[in-house]
């Protein structure tokens, strides 16, 4: 089975939380062994988990992200 390779963008930097505009961390869960992003802000409670690799949490957070500017326009 193969997969659609998705193009990811820039992965280096640019990465915004859909709902507050904050920088979001891409990281390694160590208990799960996968990865996972989340909002850098206090106030936020926004967070994606459960990804098999940093650029399949980047896509999901770019999926996110236009969907949620998408429904609250």
């Amino acid at each position: 089975m193969s997969r659609r390779r998705t193009h990811a963008g820039d992965v280096r930097w640019g990465w915004t939380c859909p709902r507050c505009e904050t920088d979001v961390s891409v990281r390694r869960d160590p208990d799960s062994d996968t990865f996972r992003w989340e909002c850098d802000a206090d106030h936020c409670a926004a967070v994606g988990f459960g990804f098999t690799s940093r650029r399949r949490a980047r896509l999901a957070l770019r999926e996110y992200r236009e969907r949620y500017q998408n429904v609250y326009r």
